[in-house]
């Protein structure tokens, strides 16, 4: 089962040179349209971009069983478009020696994900080309998976009612499958102080000070073996002669442990709850007035409010040595040569949407590494070894 290792390159190649950060697909969109139409492929497109503000929706390929495959498995495979936003950045990839793909230095590559969508559509060239067996396919390649998940939960689970198991190409190494993931909840806070001018702070609230007070008495980092947290976003101000009146955090929970994600969450609420009220100041003749002070209080006591949303990103799954992904990959890897390997990751993918909707779904390893920084890496070998994996896989 050889695969073409030179336009297997080519095609991330291409990829990694497009941008194409979240909600700004449309580019790598049009790109696998054109490309998978040479092959006699049909590729819809949803609506999910008009739906979740962006320029691309998700592509959908639905491709029968063969005459020889109907007793085969239905399978989802799919892969994400989308990077994280440092893929904003135009990347001229540099290859090594090692069949190691890099930018230079300064961006991400984008790996994540373009190795999956690069192998999956090797793998449809070469069902065409070769005629290889193989069960109903519905091939997914989605936008969003970086802003949790978003676009595959647009396309409607009826879709793959029936399907015995679902592939999605998110992960290192080619020998691995991921079992297992945590929910994930997002907080949102909203810190509105008394802002004004900064030559007069005895009679404001900055709500940039009171924010940072409040993340820092956060949980940060590991929590448990089975939780983590993380701040991730920040932001206040106009200029640095105001006193910010509002500021704003996005922070998020993580948890195999639908229980100690409850209980991370109640106590991080507790304490944004609890650190905010102390933000109040008693307004007297002493520092009352002034061109700093609007004089609009009735009330001689100031103090700081909070805003804050909690939204669900994602469920929690955890996968049966015998649930039919595992096996059928289990299968697969082992025909290729390699040890399988099973783990239990931290992070979310299209899999937590599939596997909460009813399609018992595992993430493989697809010769992504260092994804999120300017260190990333792709690995042709890697890539290849997981393409063959995946035709494998076709047979199970």
């Amino acid at each position: 089962m050889e695969i073409n290792r030179s336009r297997l390159l080519e095609t991330f190649i291409d990829l990694v040179r497009i941008p194409s950060n979240s909600f700004n697909e449309r580019a790598v969109a049009d790109y696998i349209k054109d490309e998978l139409s040479l092959f006699g492929y049909t590729v819809e497109e949803d609506n999910a971009g008009e739906e979740l503000g962006g320029n691309s929706g998700n592509l959908l390929i639905r491709v029968p069983a063969t005459a020889d495959g109907k007793g085969l498995k239905k399978l989802l495979i799919g892969a994400h478009m989308d990077t994280v936003e440092d893929g904003i950045h135009h990347v001229e990839p540099v290859v090594d020696d090692a069949g190691n793909i890099r930018s230079a230095g300064d961006t991400i590559v984008g790996a994540d994900d373009k190795t999956g969508v690069s192998i999956i559509m090797e793998m449809l060239r070469k069902i065409s080309e070769e005629k290889i067996p193989h069960g109903e396919l519905l091939i997914t390649f989605t936008i969003a998976e970086e802003k949790e998940a978003r676009g595959v939960q647009e396309i409607p689970a009826e879709l793959y009612k029936g399907f015995d198991a679902g592939i999605a190409l998110d992960h290192s190494n080619p020998d691995s499958i991921i079992v297992g993931a945590p929910a994930k909840i997002a907080i949102l806070i909203t810190i509105h102080g008394v802002g004004g001018h900064a030559a007069f702070p005895e009679q404001r609230i900055n709500a940039a000070q009171v924010l940072a007070r409040t993340v820092s008495r956060l949980p940060s980092k590991r929590l448990d073996e089975f939780s983590t947290a993380n701040l991730g976003i920040m932001h206040s101000g106009t200029a640095i002669n105001v006193i910010p009146g509002k500021a704003y955090a996005e922070y998020e929970l993580r948890s195999h442990n639908e229980d100690l994600l409850d209980f991370h969450l109640t106590r991080t609420l507790a304490t944004i709850e609890s650190t905010v009220r102390e933000a109040r100041l008693y307004i007297s003749d002493s520092n009352k007035g002034g061109i700093g002070d609007d004089n609009s209080d009735e009330c001689p006591i100031r103090k700081a409010t909070v805003e804050v949303d909690v939204v669900s990103c994602y469920e929690s799954y955890r996968l049966d040595d015998d649930s039919a992904p595992v096996t059928i990959l289990k299968n697969a890897i082992t025909k290729s040569g390699l040890e399988f390997k099973s783990i239990i990751a931290q992070g979310g993918s299209d899999a937590n949407i599939l596997n909460a909707r009813g399609l018992p779904s595992a993430v493989l390893g697809c010769g992504m590494h260092g994804v999120h920084g300017t260190t990333e890496r792709a690995n042709l070998d890697e890539m290849v070894k997981c393409a063959e994996i995946l035709l494998r896989a076709l047979g199970e």
